[in-house]
């Protein structure tokens, strides 16, 4: 089941004992209602990681920028109470700060070593003693497939937005 959501940006500050300073959501209408936040939550923070130390052209030393994929009330009222620290941005920029900001820096597959390692090791093997190595080539063959389910290679489903809208199970309104 897949549910609708609204990208915001947030603009995450620094408390001066060092701690970020996210925006009180307990101050939504919806929250003081009875609502809890997190209910309203599709995907949770993403943080650019160019964190609060970090002097980079878009985000200064003491801030760092935060996305949350939200329903689309939640956006509204957060926007309407906090303009100046929360926007609402398009799908492209989602996808832009979920690939370039908040996941830029985590591999596409995880490779699991030890799989591939005995693999590559029995094929060795097998051609020392002139076995027969088809079956086996097949499995390294799929098992260096991320979108093959043998173990091997197993592509991060939450690298690319794209992947993650299937695999979170969200899309983003129009």
């Amino acid at each position: 089941m897949s549910r609708e959501g609204v990208a915001i940006k947030v603009k995450i500050g620094l408390r001066e004992n060092g701690h970020a300073d996210h925006p009180n959501w307990g101050l939504l209408p919806m929250v003081k209602a009875g609502t809890t936040p997190e209910s309203q939550q599709i995907v949770k923070w993403k943080y650019d990681k160019c964190g609060h130390c970090d002097e980079h052209n878009d985000s200064p030393v003491g801030m760092q920028w935060g996305m949350m994929i939200v329903t689309e009330q939640y956006a509204n009222e957060a926007v309407a109470t906090f303009p100046d620290l929360v926007t609402i941005i398009t799908e492209a920029e989602a996808e832009d700060f979920w690939e370039c900001k908040a996941h830029a820096h985590i591999p596409e597959n995880r490779a699991n070593s030890q799989v591939l390692t005995d693999l590559n090791s029995e094929l060795q093997l097998r051609k020392a003693l002139s076995q027969d190595t088809a079956s086996l080539e097949e499995k390294i063959i799929n098992a260096l497939d991320p979108d093959n389910p043998e173990a091997g290679l197993i592509k991060d489903k939450q690298k690319k937005f794209a992947d993650a809208k299937v695999s979170l199970g969200f899309t983003i309104k129009q």
